[in-house]
């Protein structure tokens, strides 16, 4: 299924799901005009902009969709950029990043123990300056599915292959946006899907595969690339935001010889338990203070102040 109107959505996963659910069902206007999303509920007035929700088949032997919701920039949607983006899991809805970091709207507290939460506009939203496309990948992820139970059993590569399918009928549903420049976006384990996913456009460019992408670049936030890189990296991260002291990073540099993953060497994993047990207390603090500042605002948004 293309641009097209949504078949009935299949169990919600997880608490994330049970959000998304307030969002949806939406109001969607059928072929030939696509899912224009007309309005969502919990939200009074007008949309900022214009809102696209619905399924892209990837795999029609297979009956593999993948779910998008697609929210025009609140500037120059013919000209500003079109943001893909990915959150990782691997498993996590990318609605995650919709609701709770960068999305058009945010929760406003509900009253009391009888009422529900309202949302209101998000004036950090990317789609302030973007096109921003939200999608579940892979299918079995968020409202994304299969007929086919055994695609639920996938890898990285498969991902690739069917996210690379997704854009090029998305684009093909959505010509007007063909010529925008394209970014691909994504954080945590998207730093495996983003640049796997590149590499697939890319490759697609040069080959002369239609509709040609305005393939830009891509960014990854907090990505995971490869345990033992990432995990190494961990501890002198950590002494680098000046979470511990220099004396305690010496200590642990010395004990592990600089390799702190996976470490058996019992006088390694005494100095590593030391800086966990610092990290509780500070970052418990740190952590206190962002929630304590950020009533009104979403506590992304400070962190990254911070």
């Amino acid at each position: 299924m293309g641009r097209g109107g949504m078949p009935a959505m299949g169990a919600m996963w997880g608490l994330l799901c049970v959000c998304v659910s307030a969002l949806l069902p939406l109001a969607v206007v059928g072929a030939p005009n696509g899912a224009a999303v007309e309005s969502v509920p919990g939200f009074s007035g007008t949309l900022p902009s214009k809102h696209h929700a619905g399924y892209v088949s990837v795999n029609d032997t297979n009956g593999r969709e993948l779910f998008y919701y697609f929210v025009e920039s609140e500037g120059n949607p013919a000209t500003d950029p079109v943001v893909l983006w990915l959150n990782g899991g691997p498993g996590c809805s990318s609605f995650d990043g919709f609701i709770y970091e960068h999305g058009p709207f945010k929760f406003e507290p509900a009253a009391d123990s009888n009422s529900l939460p309202k949302l209101t506009l998000n004036p950090y939203s990317w789609s302030k300056a973007a096109n921003v496309l939200y999608v579940d990948s892979p299918a079995g992820v968020g409202f994304s599915y299969s007929k086919t139970r055994g695609d639920y059993i996938t890898g990285d590569l498969q991902t690739a292959l069917d996210t690379h399918a997704f854009l090029l009928k998305w684009f093909e549903d959505y010509p007007e946006f063909q010529k925008n420049p394209f970014f691909i976006t994504g954080e945590s384990y998207a730093g495996i899907y983003v640049p796997t996913l590149s590499r697939n456009v890319a490759h697609g460019i040069t080959a002369g595969v239609k509709p040609v992408i305005n393939f830009k670049g891509y960014m990854v936030g907090n990505g995971c690339t490869d345990d033992q890189f990432d995990g190494d990296a961990i501890v002198p991260f950590i002494y680098g935001m000046g979470l511990i002291s220099m004396d305690m990073y010496k200590g642990v540099q010395k004990a592990c010889n600089g390799s702190y993953w996976n470490a058996t060497d019992q006088t390694c994993l005494a100095k590593l338990n030391d800086i966990y047990d610092v990290l509780v207390i500070v970052l418990n603090f740190i952590f206190g203070l962002i929630m304590f500042i950020s009533t009104e605002i979403s506590y992304y948004i400070v962190i990254i102040v911070i």
